[in-house]
């Protein structure tokens, strides 16, 4: 495999964007695929070609020779309902992961205290997150990588009105849905030694630039197409990026969230759709007639009368028993499948109110299991990048700085996540009472720290050290009156 130095050397931009098309690995669904399967109004159901109109025959209101109805065909519009499963499936995804917002733990040797230098660079770092939102960031992430497979995010320094980098530092989410054509390249051993980005631009004239960026080292090397929209060309010379590795983290998984289970929610839009149309054709009232039909009720006349002719005149209501109860237990078992192979927690109203609120933590724990197990699978990705991302971020801290070497590559982290999970919060309060006195096992601090109820645990603590010290100055102050609390 050539390396991205080698393909730099094509020189030309078209040129470099296919070869790092050509090898980077393919997906098994297309894009386009994928996105219909996601978009409801796209889904199979929605198809006038995959899901035909009604084809019936009604009467001209004319009569051929022979005196019979000549009948003309007529196509009838049939129920078409689609459900959103797929996006469910992606935002309890999302949401379960990342239900709290990642936190970065400083990771150093053994009972060794951060020197001055590293504990500033490590609060530089997190700084850059807070100032870029960062908890916000990584469910646009989560979601666009769960939906399309991949994603990116570009970290950059804000250019000044001439167009110099400043020590601003931003990042942008890089995704197909959003424009962009992801385009990573890995050396042998598998890292990513650079990453080619295609997007286009629009003027305020309306003109379209498709634009071809590829980072490599300590650059970022930009291509442009000319007037006719043919070529890229290069944009200026090679230009240093800021960061001391290619300031890009590259997301990927090989399927949907919901691929596994795609043929279960096609099943599920025909069912709901097919109700739909029985119910049309059967939720009102027909009729079977045997005999000889006099008069007709009008519609909208109220107590009808329907007059028949002869002995054995006879009129039934057509109904379908047991056609609704068997559609209500596959479309049930459809849905259980669809969560449950999928990892998916049901956190609809109906199941949650099954649940109840007295329902023990253990209890709501074990229920959770599948979904914690595909948090933590997830972790596996996310994890990895979250790291890469804090290496990134310090890095360019480090270069913009002048930072040695060897005092960036000191501070290293280890990102902690913490799903989603329900809490029954009386309990939770029971059990952080009861290990905080009497033969306590935890402090009342970190009784404190834990608590559901409290937002700022070292507010309170300093409010209760506060009332204790108020308390005792009382004490003392009655003790030294001569009088007591038992008086």
């Amino acid at each position: 495999m050539s390396s991205i130095k080698d393909i730099l050397l094509l020189n030309d931009g078209g040129d470099i964007k296919d070869s790092l098309s050509r090898t980077k690995k393919k997906f098994r669904k297309s894009f386009s695929e994928t996105e219909a399967e996601y978009d409801p109004y796209r889904h199979a159901v929605m198809d006038p070609l995959k899901r035909k109109k009604k084809k019936t025959k009604v009467s001209t209101g004319k009569k051929d020779e022979n005196g019979k109805d000549i009948l003309k065909v007529k196509y009838v519009e049939v129920c078409r309902i689609a459900v959103p499963v797929q996006r469910l499936i992606v935002e309890r995804t999302a949401g379960f992961l990342l239900g709290k917002p990642v936190t970065y733990d400083l990771k150093l040797k053994a009972d060794v205290d951060p020197s001055k230098e590293q504990q500033k660079l490590y609060d530089d770092v997190l700084d850059v997150f807070d100032k870029n939102k960062m908890k916000y960031f990584d469910k646009k992430l989560a979601r666009a990588v769960f939906r399309e497979r991949e994603a990116a995010e570009l970290w950059y320094f804000v250019p000044d009105e001439n167009g110099h980098p400043t020590d601003e530092m931003r990042v942008q989410l890089l995704s197909p849905s959003r424009g962009d054509t992801l385009l990573p390249h890995f050396d042998d051993y598998g890292r990513m030694d650079g990453f080619g980005r295609a997007y286009k631009t629009v003027d305020y004239k309306g003109d379209t630039t498709h634009h071809f960026d590829v980072y490599a080292g300590l650059y970022v090397y930009r291509y442009a197409t000319d007037t006719n929209g043919q070529f890229y060309h290069p944009v200026g010379e090679p230009v240093p990026h800021g960061f001391d590795r290619v300031p890009i983290i590259y997301y990927r998984q090989e399927e949907t969230e919901w691929e596994g289970v795609q043929p279960v929610c096609d099943r599920i839009d025909t069912l709901i759709s097919n109700w739909g149309d029985t119910n049309d054709y059967f939720g009102s009232p027909s009729y079977f007639f045997k005999g000889t039909l006099k008069g007709f009720a009008e519609k909208g006349e109220q107590g009808k009368v329907y007059q028949g002719e002869g002995e054995k005149a006879d009129m039934k209501v057509l109904s379908w028993d047991n056609g609704p109860e068997s559609v209500k237990e596959e479309l049930s078992n459809l849905i259980n499948i669809a969560f449950s192979y999928t990892q998916t927690p049901d956190l609809s109203f109906k199941s949650m109110k099954e649940i109840g609120s007295n329902t023990s933590g253990v209890s709501i724990r074990l229920m959770f299991t599948d979904p914690f197990m595909k948090a933590d699978d997830k972790i596996e990705l996310f994890g990895e990048c979250f790291e890469r991302r804090f290496n990134v971020v310090k890095g360019g801290i480090g270069q913009a700085q002048g930072l040695s070497e060897s005092l960036v590559e000191s501070v290293r982290i280890e990102p902690k996540f913490e799903p989603y999970l329900p809490k029954n919060e009386v309990e939770e309060l029971q059990m952080i009472t009861s290990s905080t006195g009497g033969k306590a096992t935890m402090s009342q601090a970190e009784g404190v720290r834990r608590n559901p109820l409290v937002k700022n645990p070292e507010a309170i603590m300093k409010e209760i050290k506060q009332e204790k010290a108020e308390a005792l100055k009382e004490q003392s102050a009655l003790l030294a009156t001569g009088s007591s609390y038992d008086e």
